[in-house]
């Protein structure tokens, strides 16, 4: 696909949801890594991660949307996020995936689940995370199977 017709997105489910952030913001997925408590912060971030060797702040997406499905982080995705890095912690990664411009635009945004105290939070922690979370869209099941059907998958 061209690049006029179509956005390369990172695909990975959390919290029962389908959630979709483009290639050029993500860096790299992981396994989970330990996870440094920080008691001040707000219940959707766990703490800080050793990541490459820099204290890296962990988000966890389920608590952000306030998901009832909550299950143990199986992947960390780091984002860029101004000049750092930030982990999306998600239930697990499916890929890259092209997705046509029309179609991503019609999806929700990540943060329309959020709490809005969860996104007052987030742009009063950080700015520039806001800015990445605003990019980030939710993938209906429905839009998913279309996709899907499309790649052959």
């Amino acid at each position: 696909m061209t690049e006029r017709a179509g956005i390369t997105v990172l695909v990975f489910r959390f919290g029962g949801r389908i959630g979709a952030v483009p290639a050029e913001l993500a860096c790299e997925t992981m396994r989970p890594l330990p996870v440094e408590n920080l008691p001040a912060a707000p219940s959707f971030v766990p703490g800080l991660a050793l990541i490459r060797g820099v204290p890296t702040p962990v988000v966890d997406l389920a608590a952000l949307v306030g998901a009832a499905e909550r299950v143990e982080p199986g992947r960390f995705v780091t984002v860029k996020a101004g000049a750092r890095q930030v982990a999306l912690a998600v239930d697990s990664v499916a890929g890259l995936r092209t997705l046509p411009r029309e179609r991503l635009a019609e999806l929700p945004a990540l943060l329309a689940e959020a709490a809005t105290g969860g996104v007052a939070a987030v742009g009063a922690l950080d700015g520039e995370l806001l800015a990445v979370l605003d990019c980030a869209r939710l993938v209906p099941d429905r839009v998913w199977s279309a996709v899907a059907r499309e790649t052959g998958e």
